[in-house]
């Protein structure tokens, strides 16, 4: 098939796991034998320079980008709750980014465009108007959840009434822009209930996260001596997430094990954080997540708002990693408790879970050799697409 794919920010080079997710779809799709046309969003966060990335990659996937402006603008935003429009949404849309898709649907055929997200659905009329193919949303999330649960965790009045507003107003999109498309592919059996739950109508089909065996690194046998975290700074849950840990967590595992590290490595720690923590080493942004990854720690994913799938916690297990997480951000992993993962909601379990590992050496070892067992049984990324696409070709009769 001919497939047109819309970013909104570019898969490669990979900065985060929503790049990763975009990029595990290209590659799914290329090796099953399809036409990839890739037009994507760069913006100051996520830039794009052909320098860094494989030039065969440049030429398998003919990838475009239009550079926009999407930082927040509070001028805008301002001007926004006067309207009714959704903000987060709306940065994205800018009419040279349109007109670069109309000269492309206007040269080429396109079997079926697959909108990475909801931020580039406001291009949805454009596709529809120059294409007869099926138009798939593939949701990385049920956002406005995303933004009611930071709600709900966010202390200062002023700041959760907007978050409130913000996500109210992007539910009422979301639930609108689900009717819009042929069909939804959620990356979890969670979202997709969500999106059944907002009266979505049309087929959804679940397509998580996915890597393949070439891919894998080989497992370290070492003894856990760390625990690390890997996560952006200028993503809100996460800035939670591990404020939460470092302020109720960490404590507690000092006090039991006073020679324990922490290693922190993601974007602009020093922008949002006060890490003048004991134990604690800020490695910033590193160039190959999987070095970090590929080591003797326990990785630690505190998560208490998001929706998805956690990107990082299937490369982890992938790894051999032993992981301790919220339930959240395990979900879309249909592993098991004390074997594949721990989950642990409040901060005693948290800690002891960490502790447990340090101090059994062989619960850690057979932890991570479960989870990359489980990792191969289960996501295998051409495995996944080629089932993705089966369905798809079945429904629409491509």
């Amino acid at each position: 098939m001919r497939i047109l794919q819309l970013c909104h920010k570019p898969p490669r080079p990979s900065k985060d796991g929503g790049c990763r997710a975009m990029d595990a779809v290209t590659r799914g799709l290329l090796a099953d034998g399809h036409s990839v046309k890739l037009l994507s969003i760069a913006t100051k966060k996520h830039p794009w320079s052909a320098d860094d990335v494989e030039d065969d990659y440049i030429s398998e996937t003919g990838i475009q980008t239009v550079h926009l402006d999407t930082s927040v603008n509070s001028v805008d935003a301002f001007v926004n709750l006067l309207t009714g429009d959704s903000y987060n949404i709306s940065r994205f849309h800018a009419p040279e980014f349109e007109q670069v898709l109309v000269q492309i649907l206007q040269r080429q055929v396109f079997d079926l465009v697959i909108f990475e997200s909801l931020f580039m659905t406001p291009y949805l009329p454009t596709v529809r108007q120059y294409c007869d193919g099926p138009v798939v949303l593939r949701a990385h999330n049920v956002e406005h959840r995303i933004w009611e649960l930071m709600a709900a965790d966010t202390e200062a009045l002023s700041r959760r009434m907007y978050l409130q507003h913000l996500a109210e107003r992007l539910k009422s999109y979301e639930v609108n822009a689900l009717r819009d498309f042929d069909a939804i592919v959620a990356i979890s059996a969670k979202d997709r209930e969500n999106f059944l739950e907002l009266g979505c109508t049309c087929p959804i089909f679940i397509l998580p996260f996915g890597l393949e065996k070439s891919e894998l690194p080989k497992v370290s046998k070492k003894k856990v001596d760390h625990v690390f975290y890997i996560g952006a700074m200028d993503w809100n849950p996460n800035v939670q997430g591990l404020s939460w840990f470092l302020d109720e967590v960490w404590p507690k595992v000092l006090r039991e094990l006073p020679e324990s590290n922490l290693r922190l490595a993601g974007r602009k720690f020093e922008d949002h954080l006060d890490l003048h923590q004991t134990n604690t080493t800020v490695l910033g942004e590193v160039e190959n997540a999987w070095e970090v990854l590929n080591n003797s720690g326990i990785m630690i994913i505190p998560l208490h708002s998001g929706s998805g799938m956690r990107i990082k916690a299937i490369e982890a297990m992938s790894a051999g990693r032993p992981v301790v997480s919220t339930s959240l951000g395990m979900e879309g992993i249909n592993g098991q408790h004390g074997t594949h993962f721990f989950i642990a909601d409040d901060a005693n379990s948290f800690a002891q879970c960490i502790i447990d590992l340090y101090k059994n050496e062989h619960i850690a070892q057979e932890m991570g050799e479960a989870a990359r067992a489980f990792v191969e049984a289960e996501f295998s990324n051409n495995a996944l697409i080629q089932s993705l696409i089966q369905s798809i070709r079945h429904i629409f009769n491509l």
